[in-house]
């Protein structure tokens, strides 16, 4: 169609199969060129997306992983306060018990007593 005139040119085609002198294996191999071009473009982006969405998900795992080590972290550090508060607690008792046993031993030898029949717990 004329662009001026809006009359139907006609295209030749020759014997041979080409049109408008560009035979018709090179138009293929064209077309063909082409379409492989626009999937390879798509392709690319598919890829990049998919590339993206995977960084994003290994950056989601990572930031779970780093909150349970915290979390653990923390565990760990409250038990550890823990531990040493109960060893603090066993270490006033073990004075508090040694502190009774001497004030027992300075009683009973005040009070006349010099030998027990039964002293081997007193030797431990």
């Amino acid at each position: 169609m004329s662009p001026l005139t809006g009359e139907l040119i006609p295209t030749e085609i020759d014997d041979r199969g080409q049109k408008d002198g560009i035979p018709l294996t090179l138009r293929i191999r064209a077309a063909i060129a082409t379409a492989l071009g626009a999937a390879a473009a798509r392709a690319k982006l598919l890829a990049d997306q998919e590339d993206r969405e995977v960084e994003h998900l290994v950056a989601t795992i990572i930031d779970a992983q780093v909150k349970k080590l915290q979390l653990k972290v923390k565990h760990f550090d409250d038990l550890e306060l823990l531990m040493e508060k109960e060893h603090a607690e066993v270490e006033e008792l073990k004075d508090s018990i040694l502190t009774e046993r001497i004030d027992v031993l300075r009683r009973t030898f005040r009070s006349g007593i010099t030998r027990w029949k039964d002293y081997s717990y007193a030797k431990s």
